[in-house]
């Protein structure tokens, strides 16, 4: 008799950092969900049709904020995040902390159908600083912002590897010579979806890239730019670039260009907003005797 298997994953771009990926046995994966509260591309909780892992980047209001309709929904999904932020996570978002997996760089984590490791990254920088208590950390009333502070204190990244063999990278933050010899000891693998920003230099990015090494590079994160921009325009005057070339279509093709120069093995896709890719797509036969 001969049985048929298939083996890839499907994926969709949600918005900003936000990605559901569907693993070869059926299981979904969600990371940095913000859905109905998003400022751009919002997506109702309501069309997750399943949730088994959730993974966490970091605590920012653009990267978790729909965990608790999340884990409302699907209670027993397994909810990665940052071991230091686990506890003001739970305490803002009023989570199942059965369900939290406190996680720190270096760790792996080994189910039937999927391993997880994480790796430690870091929050992109701004001129201004990050500072206990100042900025952007403070609340209204003077009071400590624990998800922003969190947010930047504490960031990870990770590596998917599924039960077909097919591996995904989940990688923000800062470009930093140290994150380029960081993941070398991930590289190799299939689709990498990685935050571009205008702060990034773009040779150390394409250097991040060979580290990785991905047949697939996927940007995320440039989608929140114009809101960005339109609520803080002091972020174009302190920006690296002129603000006629603060968009998306130039920073994209830089990107692209330099990673066609310096990376002809890797293919830079720039995803649509929720809507569903496949990645290794084969069907395979096997004899049983």
């Amino acid at each position: 008799m001969t049985q048929m298997f298939r083996s890839g994953f499907d994926l969709r771009w949600i918005n900003n950092a936000g990605f559901e990926v569907v693993l070869p046995g059926g299981a979904h994966l969600l990371v940095d969900p913000w859905m109905d509260s998003a400022q751009i591309y919002p997506m109702p909780a309501e069309k997750i049709e399943r949730a088994d892992y959730i993974l966490l980047t970091h605590i920012h209001f653009d990267h978790a904020d729909s965990i608790g309709a999340v884990q409302e929904r699907f209670p027993e999904a397994k909810i990665f995040v940052g071991d230091l932020a686990a506890e003001p996570l739970c305490r803002i978002y009023r989570l199942n902390l059965e369900k939290i997996y406190r996680v720190r760089g270096g760790e792996n984590y080994e189910f039937s159908d999927v391993k997880i490791e994480a790796v430690s990254g870091r929050h992109t920088e701004s001129k201004s600083g990050s500072r206990y208590l100042e900025g952007s950390n403070r609340k209204g009333d003077g009071t400590l912002d624990p998800a922003m502070w969190y947010g930047s204190l504490e960031m990870l990244n990770y590596r998917i590897t599924m039960a077909d063999g097919s591996t995904m990278v989940i990688w923000g933050g800062m470009t930093t010579e140290e994150q380029v010899n960081r993941m070398k000891a991930y590289g190799n693998n299939d689709v990498a979806v990685m935050h571009v920003s205008p702060k990034q230099d773009s040779s150390l990015f394409s250097e991040l890239v060979k580290s990785i090494n991905p047949k697939v590079v996927i940007p995320h994160h440039y989608d929140l730019w114009d809101v960005m921009f339109a609520e803080h325009p002091e972020m174009l005057k302190d920006s690296p670039l002129p603000p006629e070339k603060m968009n998306e279509t130039y920073i994209l093709g830089r990107i692209k260009e330099t990673l066609e120069e310096e990376c002809p093995g890797t293919f830079f896709f720039v995803a649509e907003h929720q809507k569903w890719y496949r990645f290794g797509l084969a069907v395979r036969e096997c004899e049983e005797t």
